[in-house]
């Protein structure tokens, strides 16, 4: 049996390496009858709809609270935060709850579909456009794609 040649692998990812260009990862969601893309950096965990407890007296955006492995999450509708004209849509087998990192709270965001993500080199993505609920502007083959802004969700 032959031995390996450890050089010659990490030649080869060396190799690979070198010609490695740094991508800024999204994912394409569809929620209230809009489809955006968010930064997966931005993305904790994306989870199976679980049941939302309401809040009594809580703003109308806020949903409820929800448990995620003993987590505690404010659920929010992004439509009404985001003046979307369509309302959330009953939960359906692909309905998912988005998990987003912030710094002061547990915060979930209910969407109708997470349907793709995308790899983009880092050159390629717009610089911040500067708008309250979008960062830019994404054209990924015909379509045309608001980067949301995850802080825009918290005003």
């Amino acid at each position: 049996m032959a031995g390996l040649d450890i050089q010659a692998i990490q030649d080869a990812k060396d190799a690979l390496n070198e010609d490695k260009v740094p991508h800024s990862e999204f994912m394409r969601v569809s929620m209230n009858g809009a489809t955006f893309v968010l930064p997966v950096d931005d993305v904790l965990s994306v989870v199976r709809p679980a049941v939302i407890t309401p809040v009594p007296m809580a703003p109308d955006h806020l949903l409820g609270v929800t448990n995620v492995r003993g987590q505690i999450f404010c659920m929010i509708d992004p439509g009404k935060v985001l003046k979307l004209e369509q309302g959330i849509k009953d939960k359906t087998t692909q309905t998912r709850f988005i998990l987003l990192r912030h710094e002061r709270m547990h915060l979930g965001i209910w969407v109708d579909a997470v349907a793709d993500l995308y790899s983009i080199p880092t050159a390629e993505v717009p610089a911040d456009s500067g708008d309250k609920h979008s960062k830019g502007i994404l054209n990924i083959g015909s379509e045309t794609l608001h980067i949301l802004r995850v802080s825009a969700l918290l005003d």
